[in-house]
């Protein structure tokens, strides 16, 4: 059996969730925040790993291997939602990706190999072959999915899918919302293969179609309109972007933190950079204080 993700961190937690259990992984240290901004004592440090470390265990308890070993996580980690898709596993796609890694060329260069790798075991598939595809609702994840079934739609093997839920209430009776699998812890993975289902030849060959034609209109942007992939312009987050930012000034890492983490948008923080980028150079809004170095730590404002 092999498992299919669309991201690195999802990548990493499939392969401890194949052998999660049996106190396996251990809390190493912990983030403890004040609402005064004072920092954390040792008291309340020491609190808040011995939570942490109580949480893990009872995750460790409810663990349900999914088994297999590393080589069997298969990943696809394309950013197929945006850019140019005529070729998803070419030097362009390739390029575009390296300008993410923020200059470390080594482990670009790595992750795509790995990349490279996974596309082709799945394309040598054949009868008999098994493939558990895990999607989640970013548009990179349908995205990799109708790429996903462009390689397998020829190779007879057996593909199934996880979608992942929108929420899960916890015996607390919190409940919790899920944007993608690489929000999940990996112990519970194994809780969501009674949601597993076969995809039909006829569906594979339906997404695998649909990817064409968005290959066809090669938008800047796709993302998931009324549960459907959608080729759009490349301003579609304009106005969400707009909405978060604020009168007076403001850094930019503030403005994406606030749309990413207010909307989920499910779309990572390297487009909403470029379109501060293009909102700067027409004017929509003025550079108070540049940081050369690091362009999210750069101040703004609204024009």
């Amino acid at each position: 059996m092999l498992e299919l993700c669309f991201d690195l961190s999802t990548c990493g937690s499939l392969r401890q969730a194949q052998h999660c259990g049996g106190g396996s992984r251990k809390v190493f240290g912990v983030i403890v925040g004040r609402d005064d901004g004072r920092p954390a004592t040792r008291k309340e440090i020491r609190q808040a790993l011995k939570k942490a470390q109580q949480e893990q265990e009872a995750l460790e308890r409810e663990a349900i291997p999914l088994g297999g070993n590393a080589g069997d996580v298969l990943g696809l980690s394309l950013g197929l939602d945006m850019g140019d898709i005529r070729e998803p596993l070419g030097r362009g796609r390739q390029e575009l990706l390296r300008q993410w890694y923020d200059g470390n060329d080594e482990a670009a260069g790595r992750d795509w190999q790995e990349t490279l790798e996974s596309a082709d075991r799945l394309r040598a598939l054949g009868p008999g072959d098994t493939v558990r595809i895990w999607v989640d609702h970013t548009p990179a994840s349908a995205c990799g999915l109708l790429h996903a079934a462009s390689l397998l739609e020829k190779t007879g093997a057996a593909v199934s899918v996880v979608f992942l839920p929108p929420w899960r209430e916890r015996p607390d009776g919190v409940v919790e919302t899920y944007l993608g699998w690489g929000e999940m812890e990996p112990e519970r993975f194994g809780h969501f293969l009674s949601r597993e289902e076969p995809v039909p030849p006829v569906a594979l060959r339906a997404m695998a179609s649909r990817w064409r034609e968005l290959q066809q209109e090669n938008a800047p942007l796709r993302a998931v309109v009324n549960g459907q992939v959608r080729s759009v312009g490349e301003d579609f987050y304009d106005e969400m972007l707009r909405r978060h930012i604020p009168e007076g000034q403001t850094k930019i890492a503030h403005i994406i933190g606030e749309a990413i983490g207010r909307e989920r948008p499910g779309i990572g923080d390297i487009w909403l950079a470029e379109r501060i980028r293009w909102m700067l150079s027409a004017g929509e809004l003025r550079m108070v204080r540049e940081d050369p170095e690091r362009f999210y730590r750069s101040v703004v404002e609204r024009a």
